[in-house]
């Protein structure tokens, strides 16, 4: 008897994995990972694309806000696509290949710069030694940004700033106003909106540095699209057509898609 149990055990073991391992195959996973913003609540994110995704066949949604935890998925190949930021992904591109094949769009662009700044007072770059940066991205992605504004002659420089870690670019750019930091690391976008809802903070500053332009954040896989990937890439690229996909897209940064 026990025999018995023992061998139907397992073989209800047996038919529960091919159950999950058929699931997990069945459908897309499409992986959010965006080092320059720090979305406040990942939960409300993952349902509102899950619903509307499942709405158009067997696609699911992962946002990840641990960059050791995402690059492990994609080095697994666990997801299908990828959802990240251009200069992220430049990063990533030195561990594993990654092609764009969608380019998130704002307002009609595809491109925008990180730009540094600071109170008109602060004229100088070296006047940044020891100094406090406040930026909404990792401290590590942070310095990297930093060595693009500033080149690797202020290594020293950059290693004496601390980075003060903010919920958002907007934040960022209040906390120079307010006297938290002596500087900040914002897109141009955000910038400009600090020029709309704070004028007088916004006049207040000047930029010290800025990044190349890069596109905003894109849509990457690892190999070939196959049908199911496609048809994925074709429903993220409509949502801005929807009002809630557009709404959607809005809580990544962007109003919409354009294929590469």
């Amino acid at each position: 008897m026990n025999r018995i149990f023992v061998v139907f055990f397992i073989f209800c073991l047996s038919l529960t994995s091919i159950f999950w391992s058929t699931r997990s195959h069945a459908g897309v996973t499409i992986c959010f990972y965006n080092p320059e913003t720090n979305i406040d609540n990942f939960a409300t994110l993952r349902t509102n694309f899950d619903d509307y995704l499942s709405k158009a066949g067997e696609f699911n949604f992962q946002p990840f806000d641990d960059e050791k935890v995402f690059e492990e998925n994609v080095m697994q190949k666990k997801c299908h696509i990828y959802l990240l930021s251009s200069w992220y992904l430049e990063t990533l591109q030195q561990k594993v290949s990654l092609k764009i094949v969608l380019i998130g769009t704002y307002k009609g662009n595809t491109t925008q710069s990180k730009l540094l700044s600071a109170k008109k007072e602060l004229s100088d770059i070296s006047m940044l030694k020891n100094t406090t940066v406040a930026s909404a991205s990792s401290e590590s992605y942070t310095r990297s940004v930093l060595e693009r504004m500033l080149g690797i002659k202020n290594k020293a420089l950059i290693e004496s700033i601390k980075i003060f870690k903010v919920p958002r670019d907007m934040e960022a750019l209040l906390a120079v106003g307010y006297g938290v930091a002596t500087a900040a690391i914002s897109t141009e976008g955000s910038l400009a909106k600090l020029g709309l809802i704070n004028p007088s903070q916004s006049q207040q500053l000047h930029t010290l540095g800025a990044t190349e332009k890069n596109y905003f954040l894109v849509a990457a896989t690892s190999d070939k699209p196959n049908k199911k990937q496609m048809q994925a890439l074709e429903v993220l690229e409509k949502m801005a057509a929807n009002s809630t996909g557009g709404k959607n897209l809005n809580l990544l940064g962007i109003d919409g898609w354009t294929s590469k």
